[in-house]
């Protein structure tokens, strides 16, 4: 698949890399966060960014990092969730519809409706674009040099609480885990697609609790459940309706349980289930 010059795919913002030099980002992840992850965003030299907009759900959470990467000067667009599979990049390039924009998108003529790449090919072919490129070709001229703009951000915290007496992991984004993470029960404001999947199994957690961003074409939301029941660890999703994705905190204390992998059944785990119940169960 031939892609534009200056266009990346990556299904999880967890694997952005910091000597990224492609400016334009079609990326599988939710359009939620704060503003640190948007200047973490820019910092790895990302000038526009298309995301998935995860059901939208409590507090527009699954679009609320278009204002901050606004803020951060960062174009960006978020696609339907049943347009294309939250944690699917490709599925974001070849079928995302753009349902929500920043007002950078606007002003290089990107319409709500447009697809992803009809929106890339307005972004490359704009005015605005060729002038921030300072009259050159080339993407890796995106890329900011000035250091002061390039300043570290670390997100990845982690909370450890309690629940009558059953210690649990609480953070935001299951990219945030690391080697001490298992066997840890784990409520994560992450979807549930199979991008968020892998990262639990790379860290072997016992269970995890996810946001099913409003779950989407061909289920993308809650996709990994599957796998992860074959793996041995004990998964669900949570109503986007009922906690803000990117938001562990609210999955753990308002979370509504919209779908168990087989392995949560057994434990007697059922739908409609707070994540507090169920925790007593694993």
């Amino acid at each position: 698949m031939a892609l534009p010059e200056g266009v990346i795919l990556l299904d999880s913002l967890g694997d952005l890399k910091s000597d990224n030099t492609h400016p334009i980002l079609v990326c599988g992840s939710h359009c939620g966060g704060n503003r640190d992850l948007a200047k973490q965003v820019k910092n790895c030299h990302v000038t526009a960014v298309f995301l998935n907009n995860a059901g939208i759900g409590k507090n527009q959470a699954g679009i609320q990092g278009l204002a901050h990467y606004q803020a951060e000067d960062v174009l960006a667009c978020a696609v339907s969730h049943t347009s294309a599979e939250i944690g699917i990049a490709n599925d974001t390039w070849e079928s995302g519809i753009i349902s929500h924009a920043s007002s950078q998108a606007a002003e290089v003529g990107i319409q709500i409706g447009d697809s992803v790449k009809e929106a890339v090919n307005k972004l490359i072919t704009s005015t605005s674009l060729r002038s921030s490129t300072q009259n050159s070709k080339s993407p890796e001229s995106l890329i900011d040099q000035n250091p002061e703009n390039n300043t570290k951000v670390d997100l990845k915290k982690q909370t450890q609480t309690q629940i009558q007496g059953v210690s649990i992991t609480v953070t935001d984004s299951i990219t945030f885990l690391n080697e001490s993470n298992s066997g840890d029960i784990v409520v994560c404001g992450s979807h549930g697609g199979l991008s968020a999947g892998h990262y639990a199994q790379k860290h072997r957690v016992k269970a995890v609790f996810f946001n099913d961003a409003g779950i989407g074409k061909n289920n993308a939301g809650t996709k990994s459940l599957e796998s992860l029941s074959d793996a041995g660890i004990l998964a669900c999703t949570v109503d986007c309706m009922s906690a803000e994705i990117f938001n562990g905190q609210d999955v753990l204390l308002n979370g509504v349980i919209t779908v168990c992998n087989q392995l949560a059944k057994t434990r007697g785990i059922k739908e409609k289930m707070t994540v507090k119940e169920a925790i007593q169960y694993i």
